[in-house]
């Protein structure tokens, strides 16, 4: 906003006029005296950071259904930690007076660390007919366009600077913007999906009024009967990152255990691995050594005697003949050894 001269001047015999024009409310004004609070993912760590409360709302008081003035989502400082790739995660936007969802884009390096790169979803953007859980939200309007009449109790409507990712004819009617850059323009965070921290994040909107053909400004130009023309007033860009401290805590906290944990447990599973080897190697050599195969037939001894004092002991032995045997050979059944 500004401060217009002539209203600081009736403001100063009318103290209730404010001197200052604003669209939106400076939202560090309206922190002043109320609560918001949030769950410490003590009980569950996908809950981490999600708003139960915020400014002393437990539900909205702007929006048309239950579930739009739900509050849920983060402050957009960290999120749940073990993100997957294709997960969504959810902000509470203070200048849109809502949560939104953001859509995973892909995986990118900042500043040597690994993130999640996230996007605003198309289907956020429609109008409640192409979208209809944006009902809720009162989208009546053309696609591409947030109405945040009900929350400033103005004509405002919120969207990407330079009416991207809404109907061409916004665009259209208006002059002086610059040409649709979505690589400069579009809003992006990128998260650290182990830790579910923030590492870089630009936000960027343009606010709209929007103006209608009326008794009041007959002839303003080029205003048209059956639509309405949205101009831009303004941008909210907010950007920012880690710096170089933080960046070190990282490695110093996260990287380098988790690189000596991976180490540690690589170190275990081999001699692990060396050990059940060396067992098995040496239950064969074991196997081996147990395993006899016999020359000849086995002697079996059958009986010991001694013919009197002095005389050598005789073993008789009991050997095996293979074959069919006579009456002459049985009696050389038995040999003495």
């Amino acid at each position: 906003g500004y401060t217009d001269k002539f209203l600081e001047i009736v403001s100063i015999t009318r103290p209730d006029v404010p001197s200052r024009v604003q669209v939106v409310a400076n939202m560090s004004e309206r922190d002043m005296g109320t609560i918001s609070k949030i769950k410490n993912g003590r009980k569950d760590a996908s809950e981490l950071g999600q708003y139960t409360q915020w400014q002393g709302y437990n539900s909205l008081p702007y929006w048309k259904t239950p579930e739009a003035n739900t509050i849920n989502g983060t402050e957009g400082l960290f999120f749940r930690p073990f993100l997957k790739q294709g997960e969504e995660v959810t902000t509470f936007v203070d200048d849109l007076f809502r949560a939104n969802p953001m859509e995973w884009v892909g995986e990118e390096e900042v500043r040597t660390i690994r993130a999640f790169k996230f996007k605003i979803p198309d289907y956020v953007m429609k109008n409640a007919t192409n979208n209809p859980l944006n009902d809720g939200f009162y989208a009546y309007g053309p696609d591409g366009m947030m109405n945040l009449t009900s929350c400033v109790m103005a004509p405002v409507f919120a969207s990407k600077p330079s009416f991207m990712d809404a109907e061409p004819w916004l665009l259209e009617e208006v002059e002086g913007l610059p040409p649709v850059n979505r690589s400069t323009m579009d809003t992006n965070i990128w998260v650290n999906p182990l830790t579910g921290v923030l590492v870089k994040a630009k936000k960027q909107l343009q606010i709209n009024l929007m103006i209608n053909q009326n008794v009041i400004f007959p002839g303003f130009a080029g205003l048209r009967e059956d639509r309405p023309r949205y101009i831009p007033v303004g941008q909210i860009i907010e950007t920012g990152g880690i710096d170089d401290q933080l960046v070190k805590q990282f490695h110093d906290k996260v990287f380098r255990p988790q690189a000596i944990l991976v180490v540690v447990i690589w170190t275990v599973f081999g001699i692990f691995n060396v050990a059940c080897i060396g067992l098995f190697i040496q239950m064969l050599i074991v196997a081996g050594a147990n395993q006899k195969t016999p020359d000849r037939d086995p002697i079996i001894p059958r009986e010991e005697f001694d013919e009197g004092a002095g005389s050598e002991k005789e073993h008789i032995y009991e050997v095996p003949i293979a074959g069919d045997l006579s009456t002459e050979g049985a009696e050389n059944a038995y040999q003495s050894i």
